[in-house]
């Protein structure tokens, strides 16, 4: 069985919406308590060019966290431990990147080649957490279909305003036959960003948005072949606005828009179909169970296989 993060969800306080006779605080010492544990964070991918490992201990959510590894409610990145990579026979320590908090190796020396499967080994303390992961098939992008509308958005106190065009992207393929395949989609917005400094003098600063294919609820991106296998598959729509001032000291043209295809395996597409899934923003939202393939620890170690489509 998975080990699984329970994320806890406070329903409200006492201050808020006057809730003291509805829900009352538990005395943090009658609730179950658990040793820390080893937080792994891992992604493999032919295309990336860093092998990096990220390492941490859980703490206790409820309760209060006297951790010494944990800071202003985030995890500390651990620099000491022991992470091995292994793949066909041959193994490789990654040393520690202070700049980055993450255990790292050029991509170059132990390359992620689509079908084979990486082990991975972490110690610490007396404490062993290990995983494994395959590589699964690259998918092509097929087409993107692109379209664009006339936003409704208003702004009357501005004269200058103009609704801004809302540009929408689908993303086509064709799912692979005979086996489940679980996708998920993204992209972003590289544009120029064109700011008047000061009279006659502009800037131009480079900036990135990201596409998100939400569409009708926070899980958009994430699609499975259930019912579409070896057939076309679409994916939801994503929507940017591109938002110009006449007259105005703002200005933004985009560049070029890149969208990708992750053809990732289950424990990638659960772990984080799981996280997006988690609405830290609602009180009453049920608690979350965060699947993870960490044996003796926590967190995630997949694979997945990128395509990417660029528009200029």
């Amino acid at each position: 069985m998975k080990n699984t993060i329970l994320v806890f969800l406070a329903i409200c306080s006492i201050s808020l919406f006057s809730c003291e006779t509805l829900v009352n605080d538990v005395d943090p010492d009658r609730l179950p308590r658990s040793d820390s544990k080893l937080v792994v964070h891992g992604y493999l991918s032919p295309q990336d060019t860093t092998i990096s490992i990220n390492v941490y201990y859980s703490s206790q959510l409820i309760g209060g966290n006297n951790s010494p590894y944990w800071l202003n409610g985030s995890p500390i990145s651990l620099n000491d431990a022991v992470v091995t990579l292994s793949n066909q026979g041959k193994s490789m320590t990654l040393p520690f990147d202070s700049k980055t908090g993450t255990y790292s190796i050029k991509a170059t020396i132990m390359p992620i080649l689509e079908g084979q499967t990486y082990e991975l080994k972490v110690e610490r303390g007396g404490q062993t957490a290990e995983a494994q992961c395959t590589v699964p098939q690259a998918v092509a992008i097929q087409e993107i279909k692109q379209d664009s509308v006339d936003s409704k958005m208003m702004d009357p106190s501005n004269p200058n305003y103009v609704p801004p065009k809302e540009y929408l992207y689908r993303i086509v393929w064709r799912d692979i036959a005979g086996q489940e395949n679980y996708y998920r989609v993204g992209g972003y917005v590289f544009q120029n960003q064109t700011v008047q400094t000061s009279p006659n003098v502009f800037t131009v600063i480079p900036s990135i948005q990201d596409l998100n294919f939400w569409e009708n609820n926070r899980l958009g991106a994430f699609s499975t072949d259930a019912s579409a296998d070896g057939k076309e598959m679409v994916s939801s729509t994503a929507r940017t606005r591109l938002y110009n001032y006449p007259g105005s000291m703002l200005v933004f043209k985009v560049k070029y828009v890149e969208l990708t295809l992750l053809n990732c395996e289950k424990t990638y597409y659960d772990y984080h179909r799981a996280v997006q899934a988690f609405d830290r923003n609602n009180p009453f939202a049920e608690p979350s169970l965060i699947p993870s393939n960490i044996k003796n620890g926590l967190g995630c170690f997949a694979a997945f296989n990128r395509s990417s489509f660029v528009l200029m």
